[in-house]
């Protein structure tokens, strides 16, 4: 029996969960949302676990609408991806591609969960609309964190990990290389 030439690591439906994100842009504004956990008096962006049917784009604007409590969009944007064309005339190399308006994750965390459990974190880039109205958080999620936006040095500045500051600089720059005039 053949094994992989790649280092691989395979797991069942019972071993991962898939969650979703998005850095979430105020555009007007040149603002990033953070998330203020009151208890661990943590910084964070907003996510959460992908339910059974549906897809990531949509548990990313959920999670995003039900955490924030801003309805939203993610935001086609210009960047590389290894992912290939959604039409492929011909067959192409496993490499990074640059393409324009797309709608794809631009990072994937995956978090050890301890024995065997991982998370998988797809991160997409997404924008408040500006023009609805905010919706009412749950009481329960009011408890636990409060919605902030900052300026981008100063949202650098308050996540509380590194991981999720290299992220947002990406974010930043994929976003200012789209909407720049």
């Amino acid at each position: 029996m053949a094994t992989s030439h790649f280092a691989t690591e395979q797991y069942t439906s019972e071993a991962f969960v898939e969650s979703v994100g998005a850095v979430l842009f105020r555009m007007s504004t040149q603002e990033i949302c953070v998330l203020h956990l009151l208890k661990k008096d943590e910084y964070i962006l907003a996510k959460g676990r992908r339910n059974c049917g549906e897809t990531r784009q949509d548990a990313a604007a959920r999670e995003l609408t039900e955490e924030c409590g801003f309805p939203c969009r993610l935001l086609h944007v210009n960047m590389s991806t290894r992912a290939p064309p959604a039409i492929e005339d011909e067959q192409l190399g496993d490499e990074a591609r640059f393409y324009t308006d797309i709608c794809e994750p631009f990072t994937l965390q995956i978090r050890r969960l301890g024995e065997g459990n991982v998370k998988l974190i797809w991160w997409y880039i997404a924008a408040v609309n500006e023009d609805e109205p905010s919706q009412d958080r749950d009481q329960h999620e009011k408890d636990k964190f409060t919605v902030e936006f900052h300026g981008f040095a100063d949202a650098l500045e308050k996540l509380t990990f590194h991981m999720d500051r290299d992220m947002v600089k990406k974010a930043i720059e994929i976003v200012t290389n789209t909407f720049s005039k």
